[in-house]
């Protein structure tokens, strides 16, 4: 079976909350290789993380004209959310 394409936007990183690539490596070392993660300006993607530093969500402009699920965080705290974001698009997915 083929893998859930998964890409990751970052915001523009003018004002991080937090350490934003180590969060997503978290996440991409937490589901091993069941999905895989990708640029998000990409075609082909199944779905989509927003990584934003801050809660101006600056990385989820024009997601919803892209026509793909996405999830965005905000936040150190927002993982556990993406995390069942996840594993729910795993187990609902496309593939």
């Amino acid at each position: 079976m083929a893998k859930a394409k998964i890409g990751i936007r970052y915001c523009g990183g003018c004002n991080p909350h937090y350490e934003r690539v180590e969060a997503i490596r978290w996440v991409q070392s937490a589901v091993e290789d069941r999905f895989l993660f990708l640029r998000h300006d990409r075609q082909d993607l199944d779905g989509l993380i927003a990584v934003n530093g801050c809660l101006r969500a600056c990385a989820v402009k024009d997601l919803r004209l892209r026509g793909i699920p996405y999830h965005s965080i905000a936040e150190k705290d927002d993982l556990e959310s993406l995390m069942e974001w996840i594993f729910a698009f795993e187990q609902n997915g496309t593939k």
